[in-house]
């Protein structure tokens, strides 16, 4: 997913109206998370305990990180993943929460967003280095055999699946966060994790969120206008590596097995819920890039697609996606 620093400082100059024109009564905060950098801009208040805020924040990024991360050898997905037992095993609720969102965001899609490609990913060369790679073992299951069962239970088909929550993992934090600051009554206020971006004025103006040019971190490619709600891109340029001589995405299509190779493919997705704006986006850029608005509009998903040809944008919109576009 895209992580762009220019897009958040554009935030605060495109909307000063929720925040007033002085950007000194907005309390900012920021780290790093996920491998990538978080921005949460806050109107301020004087009954905010700024120092409570960050830390509960913080508490969240870190436990979600903690357990969905599949760079960490010690996260406990990564844990899971090595579990050789062929019977159900207690996950924590976060993690169960994470996991039966990916499934329900695999049945949208039509299975494009399968969180059991994680064998792929490694054997390409993603999260370890290439001397740590293992041959594919041959696949004869999806995400669908993931069970789930009562009181947080999971149990994979087979040892040797390994399931990745690259996909959707930063938006669930969203999520989180941002129920975590609506329970402490703050209003006004934009969540950031690597470009995964969810919005909340009670004032109910929409505030207008910038989509970058992959082509040029300076500009941006389309304005969006959003209010409690999240909007994610993926893109085929991020997060690339060399394998057998040719530069292929981290996007794997799961009908094929095979990496995307056009790196110049950008899917933005607008949903209520930042967890699936993020795994639909995933998901969509998988498919033949032909099909991705069709299948957005036959399945009322709000999607921008950005194709990059000969140092050209071009864009195409869902249905649902253009009535939040900033004319």
């Amino acid at each position: 997913m895209i992580n762009s620093k220019l897009k958040v400082f554009l935030l605060i100059f495109l909307f000063p109206h929720l925040f007033g024109c002085n950007t000194n009564k907005t309390y900012e905060i920021n780290g790093n998370a996920f491998g990538t950098i978080y921005y949460i801009f806050i109107e301020n208040d004087k009954n905010i305990n700024q120092n409570e805020i960050y830390s509960n924040i913080n508490y969240i990024l870190n436990n979600i990180d903690n357990s969905a991360s599949n760079y960490k050898n010690n996260s406990e997905i990564s844990v899971f993943n090595k579990y050789k037992g062929d019977t159900f095993k207690t996950i924590s609720s976060n993690l169960f929460d994470i996991i039966y969102k990916a499934k329900i965001i695999g049945d949208i899609t039509n299975g494009f967003f399968d969180i059991t490609l994680g064998d792929i990913k490694i054997s390409k060369g993603f999260y370890l280095n290439k001397k740590n790679l293992k041959k594919t073992i041959k696949r004869n299951y999806t995400y669908k055999d993931i069970e789930l069962s009562e009181n947080n239970l999971i149990k994979k088909p087979f040892s040797h699946v390994n399931i990745d929550l690259s996909g959707i993992a930063k938006g669930y934090a969203v999520d989180l966060i941002f129920n975590y600051l609506i329970s402490k009554n703050i209003s006004n206020f934009i969540i950031n994790i690597g470009g995964e971006i969810k919005t909340h004025s009670k004032h109910e103006d929409f505030i207008t969120i910038a989509i970058d040019d992959p082509t040029n971190n300076q500009q941006f490619i389309e304005e969006v206008l959003l209010n409690n709600n999240s909007i994610a891109t993926s893109g085929t340029y991020i997060d690339t590596v060399n394998f057998e001589g040719r530069e292929i995405s981290h996007i794997t299509n799961p009908k094929t097995l095979k990496n995307v190779s056009n790196l110049n493919l950008l899917v933005s997705v607008i949903h209520e819920e930042c967890a699936f704006a993020d795994g639909l986006a995933t998901g969509l850029i998988a498919m033949n890039p032909e099909d991705i608005i069709n299948f957005s509009n036959s399945n009322g998903i709000a999607s921008m697609l950005t194709v990059v040809k000969n140092g050209r944008l071009e864009k195409s919109y869902s249905k649902k996606f253009i009535k939040y576009l900033n004319d």
